[in-house]
């Protein structure tokens, strides 16, 4: 199973949804994590996704994502 599937499937278990994950490599480290996810916070007067991205308000850290993908 991919990375990306992984972190799919355990922000999933983890109740997190309306956010997006953009990487062109592995997601191994809080890093990489930090730099690739995105909470949607809402939209603009465009209709355009408002993004996220302090990890202090993800909702998620990568510890529990990262224990989440282990048990995957």
């Amino acid at each position: 199973m991919s990375t990306i599937k992984k972190v799919g499937e355990a922000l999933e278990v983890l109740g997190i949804n309306q956010y997006v994950v953009r990487a062109d490599a592995l997601i191994d480290t809080e890093e990489k994590f930090n730099n690739a996810f995105r909470k949607i916070v809402g939209v603009d007067e465009n209709e355009n996704s408002i993004e996220e991205a302090d990890p202090s308000k993800f909702g998620v850290t990568w510890s529990q994502v990262k224990a989440e993908m282990e048990k995957l």
